[in-house]
């Protein structure tokens, strides 16, 4: 199963597009799901569940969640019932939440976290070897094609270091024309967010590249299109569990 594990809607500060859009185009290119990680928030993750009841892709909740040392996908059972994060670090304007404080609690209440972009120096705060040291990773995120090659293969190398898998997404936030770009292939097919959640913290995953890249595939890399495919973002270090 193809799930985009990041991407964005109107739900996210900065972000206009349409959640409907995104599933169309997401579709176009054989993607199974797609999961919205807003940032900061799943507020309006009962409109984005209601829209998956009536889509022929599934649709999933996340959270992406903006700290001082990185950003981080987190993905809840219930996230209608997930305590907003300003609700238990109030507000982030001065400065960011403390990646030390935040990520354990999330973790307690049942999340399956993912670090996103890590090596990602256009980034405001990347975490960098930050989470060589952090033990509730579910996975980091192998594959995203708006961040440099060298970058997606740190990551990799990271959790080949950490013995975790990794995820691929296209983190669409700017156009559709971004959508579709990146995804994860799942071994088993999930039907629900609990089962979501649950096949995260199984680890039986990997990051495929999708669509049209913006780049040219390197020799040893595989190229999805169309129907998407199993080519792994950060090609032979693509992690198998």
């Amino acid at each position: 199963m193809l799930i985009d594990l990041h991407a964005h809607s109107h739900l996210s500060k900065g972000c206009e597009l349409d959640p409907r859009a995104v599933l169309e185009r997401a579709a176009l290119f054989g993607l199974d799901g797609v999961a919205f990680t807003e940032t900061n928030t799943q507020d309006g993750c009962d409109e984005l569940f209601e829209l998956g009841a009536k889509s022929k892709l599934k649709v999933f909740v996340g959270l992406e969640l903006i700290t001082d040392k990185g950003q981080y996908l987190c993905f809840f059972p219930k996230p209608e019932l997930a305590p907003e994060p300003v609700q238990m670090w109030g507000s982030n304007r001065e400065k960011p939440w403390s990646a030390v404080e935040c990520l354990p609690k999330v973790k307690a209440l049942g999340a399956a976290v993912v670090a996103a972009r890590p090596y990602d120096r256009d980034f405001p705060n990347p975490p960098m070897d930050f989470i060589r040291s952090l033990s509730l990773l579910s996975a980091v995120e192998g594959y995203n094609p708006k961040v440099k090659q060298t970058a997606n293969d740190l990551a990799v190398e990271a959790a080949e270091a950490l013995k975790l898998p990794c995820t691929g997404g296209s983190d669409a936030r700017g156009s559709l024309d971004e959508v579709g770009r990146g995804a994860t292939l799942f071994k088993r097919p999930i039907t629900s967010q609990a089962q979501l959640v649950e096949e995260l913290l199984k680890g039986e995953f990997w990051p495929v590249m999708a669509g049209e890249l913006p780049r040219q595939t390197r020799p040893g890399e595989a190229q999805a299109g169309g129907k998407g495919g199993k080519g792994g973002g950060s090609g032979r270090r693509r992690r198998r569990r």
